[in-house]
């Protein structure tokens, strides 16, 4: 699960470097997105490596242009950013967003402005149900192969400027110069040149290691839903996930505090830190996380029957069982950086025999559902033998730890 990060300049009418893009890539194709790597966080990556490196060493002393997807805007991690050196070049959300988190944007946009920067609007948000955002951005951009003589007069109407990208030989790039456009990139002045080399686990790992650290310190369910509240891509893939198939409700809930209350306390850490995991983790290996997912939920409901108060630290036995393979991480080290309970990490190193068992217990009914039916009733069989729990149990257990799992996947 490995990327890189990029810059491309972008040109003004005079041939001088107005600043730099600086953006994700797959490291196999740099015209390709990490498809692992979910958008909407693709900017605080981004950011990470600008105050890593320092802003200055990275544009060449010029602004660095930031492709933000609109919620995103919203999260604190941009604060740290010179705003005067930023140029946020806006994107469709990832998620849907009424008009509370819309006028948000739109005051955080505003805020920024104030400070120095300057905002670039997406070619997909230059439609009259983003007017508003239209007269806050500064330039409108523009595909090569998508630009209109109409649009950029349009653009102009507004007294904005336009910037013609994905600019691939010397024709494009005259016809570009001939629609009156103020800026220009593509691979036809320079392609893409690597800034670094990077792997998702280290951002991953950021990500889960401040979400545990806040839960850990907050001190109600109010400060909670709040720190949820404050990543708005996470806000609301939360809220998807309480509405699933995944929880039987017969009301929806429409806010992250009912939310919070609802699921309680004891959950909280564990859903959260799912969800949080879910995001990244189905996009690369789906079908490995799936099979974590269904022990995770096998882990968990065996250990109710024995251990109650146990069984949330099962689940995360069974959720993190696979991590090795998914991210090429060593497990135990893993978690301890992540500060995970001890005991947790004790299953993998093999000191904690009781949830060791109810891993391997967990792996071989995993193993037994997505193979075939009659090697789910040969492990079953065998099992119950071994820890007096009915057959028929056992197989319910499964069959809706397999369902869940599947459920959370299409969230």
């Amino acid at each position: 699960m490995s990327f890189v990060i990029a810059k491309q300049p972008i040109y003004d009418r005079g041939g001088n470097v107005f600043g730099y893009e600086v953006y994700l890539r797959s490291k196999n194709s740099s015209e390709k997105y990490p498809s692992e790597v979910p958008f909407s966080k693709a900017a605080y990556i981004v950011t990470d490596i600008l105050v890593e490196y320092g802003i200055d060493r990275v544009s060449e002393g010029k602004k660095v242009i930031l492709n933000v997807s609109l919620e995103s805007l919203l999260n604190k991690s941009l604060e740290i950013l010179p705003k005067d050196r930023v140029v946020f070049d806006l994107n469709p959300s990832e998620v849907p967003i009424g008009d509370t988190i819309y006028k948000k944007i739109l005051e955080k946009i505003k805020d920024f402005k104030s400070k120095g920067s300057m905002f670039i609007l997406n070619q997909s948000l230059y439609t009259s149900k983003y007017k508003d955002l239209i007269n806050l951005s500064n330039i409108v951009e523009f595909y090569m192969k998508d630009v209109k003589r109409e649009k950029v007069t349009g653009v102009k109407k507004y007294s904005k400027e336009v910037l013609i990208s994905r600019i691939e030989t010397d024709k494009e790039y005259r016809k570009a110069k001939e629609l009156d456009a103020d800026y220009f990139e593509g691979n036809y002045f320079s392609p893409p040149v690597v800034v670094k080399n990077a792997e998702i686990v280290p951002f991953l790992k950021v990500t889960l290691l401040r979400l545990m650290s806040s839960l850990s310190n907050a001190k109600s369910l109010k400060q909670i839903a709040e720190i949820i509240s404050s990543d708005v891509g996470m806000a609301v893939k939360f809220l998807q996930f309480v509405n699933s198939a995944y929880f039987l409700r017969r009301k929806k809930i429409e806010d992250i505090q009912h939310a919070v209350s609802y699921i309680g306390l004891e959950n909280l850490k564990k859903f959260v830190l799912l969800v949080a995991l879910n995001e990244y983790l189905k996009l690369e290996k789906p079908q490995l996380w799936k099979k974590s997912l269904i022990r995770a939920h096998i882990a968990e409901e065996l250990t109710k029957r024995h251990s109650p108060h146990l069984s949330e630290k099962a689940f995360l036995v069974g959720l993190f069982s696979l991590l090795d393979e998914i991210l090429g991480v060593d497990i135990p080290s893993f978690l301890k950086d992540l500060n995970i309970d001890e005991e947790v990490v004790k299953a993998f190193t093999g000191e904690n025999s009781s949830f060791k068992k109810i891993l391997e217990i967990s792996a071989q009914l995993e193993e037994a559902v997505n193979r075939d039916p009659e090697e789910l009733d040969k492990v079953v069989s065998e099992i119950s033998i071994g820890t007096n729990i009915p057959e028929i149990e056992l197989v319910i257990i499964t069959k809706e730890a397999k369902e869940r799992a599947e459920k959370l996947i299409r969230i």
